[in-house]
């Protein structure tokens, strides 16, 4: 009987195995079929881990989330022989946004990472800095001006405004890095967690215009996301990356409804699972429960 058992184990995780693999490749042979840059916002549970993926196979990684599930969804959107990052972007200290940073520096080649150089008090940033130092990897710290380039799609730093180089922060949020995208005519916007103050600075630097896609800042918390900050910014679309039933009740009702007296249509993991946005020069649709 347990021989039999140990068989009926074997078989049904080379059938798992043959599945998650099939998905992978349908993923890689889909996007290389049709052009578009992905935007995938993963569903991570309650924080954020956020993929761009370029028509060239270029791999921008900004947060992991809290854990390993991260690799999961990883591994969903990306072809499972390709274990090679461009640059992962570490917006701040939280777990939520950074815990998972750590199974992906042990998992894939990171070829660069941004950071603000704040300094985490914990044991996971403690055990992130350790894997960027055993491994080598180049580390950019930034502030608002930095940019990038990835053929067709550039990117530039937003916030934050000062430099928190070698700082220990009171308040991580404030130190998040936001980045603000264009692809072609189409522009999408990333967070982290952000708040009020940070938006207000930002507006005050004329450093806000329209994006087409928003991810909402600090999955959706009351503390953020602002109605100047949603006219100065008009998105299309607003994507909130939260865990379902979270003790922090994220998204927050008054955030939903800023978005709905605007009009913005709202997406959100903790109800769609992961969504992934193609995005060509000119136009972009999306995709849920992937």
């Amino acid at each position: 009987m347990r021989h039999n058992r140990a068989i009926q184990f074997v078989f049904a995780v080379a059938a798992l195995l043959l599945i998650t693999f099939g998905a992978s490749q349908f993923q890689a042979a889909e996007r290389d079929s049709d052009g578009s840059l992905r935007l995938w916002i993963l569903d991570i549970g309650q924080g954020d881990a956020i993929l761009i993926d370029t028509p060239e196979h270029q791999q921008i990684l900004v947060d992991g989330g809290r854990g390993a599930q991260v690799l999961a969804e990883l591994a969903k959107a990306l072809p499972l022989t390709d274990k090679e990052l461009d640059l992962v972007i570490s917006t701040h200290n939280d777990a939520d946004h950074s815990g998972g940073l750590n199974d992906v520096l042990q998992h894939y080649k990171v070829n660069k990472i941004w950071l603000t150089g704040a300094v985490g008090t914990t044991k996971t940033y403690q055990t992130f800095v350790g894997l960027i130092a055993e491994r080598q990897i180049p580390v950019e710290k930034v502030m608002a001006g930095a940019t990038m380039s990835f053929g067709s799609l550039q990117g530039i730093v937003i916030s934050p405004l000062e430099n928190y180089d070698g700082i220990t922060p009171e308040e991580s949020n404030a130190t998040s890095i936001v980045t603000f995208w264009q692809y072609g005519a189409e522009t999408f916007m990333l967070t982290g967690d952000a708040e009020l103050l940070q938006e207000q600075a930002m507006a005050e630097r004329g450093l806000l215009r329209h994006t087409d896609i928003l991810k909402v800042s600090h999955h959706g918390s009351q503390t953020a996301t602002g109605e100047p900050f949603l006219r100065l910014t008009s998105p299309k679309v607003a994507a909130i990356s939260s865990g379902a039933r979270n003790q922090y009740g994220h998204p927050h009702q008054s955030v939903i409804n800023r978005l709905r007296s605007l009009n913005i249509p709202i997406l959100r993991t903790d109800q769609d699972g992961t969504i992934r946005f193609s995005i060509w020069p000119d136009r972009f649709s999306y995709e849920t429960g992937l």
